[in-house]
């Protein structure tokens, strides 16, 4: 029994000083600063993952009346010109006051402002870490600047603490069905691991990628603007200028789709605001998509096919098969161009009907699609899409050379099915919308 006390009090007794041993409470002090030896002022510090104060102007910071025990303490450090950088202690606080002496946090890495980029692709450069403990750099994306470990799509782990250069090009990543594009904003950041985790996070950059990757080297860029416009008689299909006046084209679908349906072609007195002439043809059942003035004719497209018109007999005559689901023609002085809704220009020599040559529109390029309208002066090709608010021009060989500013989308004048066909009216560019025809003045940008 005697034996049995004994230990027990022993037992007491070291319970006792165990108890002992965290009992009171203390300061905690300490300075951050940066592994490169400058004061980390406003870093914010932690116990256990809850905020306790942020350091003064020195990086200096002071704990009051902690409680004794065992603490991770944890410093960080973010702003959005220098990134995210944090240091984490473990601290077992007993018996007196304690000084964390100078806690250093990794200089975060940043992320320097890309010279490279393109349509599809991206170059992201960064400085090197420093960090005595680095693991690995992990860098991310997202589409907006909320961009985090959580948020981002991770693009790529390197374990090289010198490999601090990455080429993000097209198809290197996907989310929401979607890869790097032109004309697109994405956001960036690289986050430093070490053993035990995140060290750092750099600043988050914005990069967009070029609408057009040969701009700096286009040669016919142009403002347009709204001189006249005025009403036609109903929806226009194609219009064309012959010099003198305008030629345009309505259509009128009569009962089914194999019944023949009514297509009217009309000369127009701009000037005097007269219908000089009306032709009508009743003997095609497919839908008629521009048309184009040679020199001497009229030339229809009906999607799959193109006539010319015999305008003294009132009758159409030649017919080749080219081209598919054509939305627009124009004449270059030697060769029809047929644009269809594929992105695609196929030149057409009117004596014989052989395609002399193809080529795709930049549209194609930067993913859109929908080309609504074409047409040609002087080397120059002009063409316009549903979804883009600048006219694609051309050379005869398919070079893109330049642009042309439009405002049609912010009006709605693009909404789905509608097509745009175009012509120039000597030095004036015309465009047509359902029944509305609008005259442009052009003027060459410097």
């Amino acid at each position: 029994m005697k034996t049995l006390k004994f230990f027990l009090i022993i037992a007491i007794f070291y319970s006792c000083n165990k108890e002992d041993e965290y009992s009171g409470s203390f300061d905690i002090n300490g300075k951050v600063k940066y592994d490169n030896g400058i004061s980390a002022n406003n870093s914010q510090i932690y116990l256990n993952n809850e905020f306790k104060t942020t350091t003064n102007s020195e990086g200096d910071f002071a704990i009051n009346e902690v409680n004794a025990g065992k603490y991770t303490l944890k410093a960080t450090s973010s702003d959005s010109s220098n990134g995210y950088s944090e240091v984490i202690v473990e601290i077992d606080l007993k018996d007196d006051d304690l000084n964390l002496g100078s806690l250093l946090l990794p200089v975060p890495v940043k992320l320097l402002e890309p010279t490279d980029v393109t349509s599809h692709s991206i170059k992201l450069i960064w400085n090197k870490c420093n960090a005595s403990d680095f693991r690995e750099y992990k860098i991310y994306i997202h589409n907006s600047s909320a961009l985090d470990e959580n948020t981002g799509t991770l693009l790529h782990i390197t374990t090289s603490v010198n490999d601090t250069i990455l080429s993000v090009n097209e198809g290197d990543f996907w989310w929401g069905g979607s890869t790097l594009t032109p004309n697109t904003t994405y956001y960036f950041r690289v986050f430093v691991v070490n053993s035990y985790g995140r060290m750092s996070g750099s600043n988050i950059i914005k990069v967009k990628t070029s609408l057009w990757d040969n701009a700096d080297k286009f040669t016919s860029n142009y403002n347009i603007k709204l001189q006249v416009s005025f009403a036609a008689q109903g929806d226009l299909t194609g219009i064309a200028w012959d010099g003198y006046y305008f030629w345009m084209l309505y259509f009128e679908e009569l009962g089914g789709y194999y019944d023949n349906n009514r297509v009217t072609l009309v000369k127009y007195d701009l000037e005097q605001g007269t219908t000089l002439d009306t032709i009508i043809f009743d003997d095609s059942n497919y839908f008629p998509a521009g048309i184009t003035w040679d020199g001497t004719n009229i030339w229809i497209s009906f999607e799959t096919y193109i006539q010319s018109v015999d305008i003294e007999n009132e009758t159409l005559d030649k017919k080749y098969y080219a081209g598919e689901s054509t939305v627009d023609l124009a004449w270059d002085n030697e060769n029809l161009l047929l644009l269809d809704v594929w992105n695609k220009v196929t030149f057409i020599n009117p004596k014989n009907g052989i395609i002399t040559q193809q080529f795709d529109t930049p549209f194609k390029v930067i993913g859109y699609s929908g080309e609504k309208g074409i047409t040609y002066r002087d080397g120059e090709i002009w063409i316009i899409n549903n979804w883009h608010d600048e006219i694609c021009i051309l050379d005869r060989t398919g070079n893109h050379i330049g642009v042309a500013e439009v405002d049609f989308l912010q009006e709605g004048m693009t909404a789905n099915g509608h097509r745009m066909p175009m012509c120039f009216m000597d030095e004036k560019l015309v465009i047509a919308f359902d029944s509305q025809v609008r005259i442009y003045s052009i003027e060459k940008k410097e």
